[in-house]
């Protein structure tokens, strides 16, 4: 996949979210994507809330999630400004924002309550939508794709492919 072919189910994928959320848009309806500038390469630093049982803040962990290549271009390109939520006759995908991922990978990467890692959890999968709740990824390890999911369930997950590149997926979004 080229910057140049992602670029353009980029732009595509762009008006038909315009077209089928139109209050969500600015005037030139192009406001529910935009270029993502991270300031340290292909990846992202902050922070996620450890809670309690409770659901009461603890403490904040610092961490640094990478991103896959295909992600980090896209981004680049252009990348969802907020939540951006498309039903399917399949379920609900949603699109989540740079600016969220790190708290994205909260209960796949990390853990809640003692911000560690999950053993259960393969690091090469950095999560960036979900489809009613399951994840969809993409891995550090491949250079052009392919997008993954898996359904919830008990300990491991096991991801089964879902599109052959990340424009593919845009582009399967968009025939919905």
């Amino acid at each position: 996949m080229t910057v140049a072919s992602l670029n353009i189910v980029l732009s595509q994928l762009q008006e038909a979210l315009a077209r089928m959320h139109p209050s969500q848009t600015d005037r030139s309806g192009r406001a529910l994507l935009a270029p993502f500038a991270l300031p340290e390469g292909a990846v992202i630093r902050g922070a996620f809330e450890v809670r309690n049982a409770r659901g009461e803040v603890r403490r904040l962990q610092d961490v640094v999630l990478p991103l896959p290549n295909p992600l980090f271009r896209s981004f680049c390109l252009a990348a969802p400004i907020d939540f951006v939520r498309i039903e399917t006759p399949l379920g609900r995908v949603t699109l989540w924002p740079p600016s969220e991922l790190i708290e994205l990978q909260v209960g796949y990467r990390w853990h809640g309550f003692n911000g560690k890692p999950l053993r259960e959890w393969d690091d090469r999968f950095v999560v960036f939508a979900e489809e009613d709740g399951d994840p969809i990824a993409l891995r550090l390890d491949e250079d052009n794709g392919p997008v993954w999911s898996a359904p919830r369930g008990e300990g491991r997950y096991e991801f089964i492919e879902r599109a052959s590149s990340l424009a593919a997926f845009y582009e399967e979004l968009m025939d919905k």
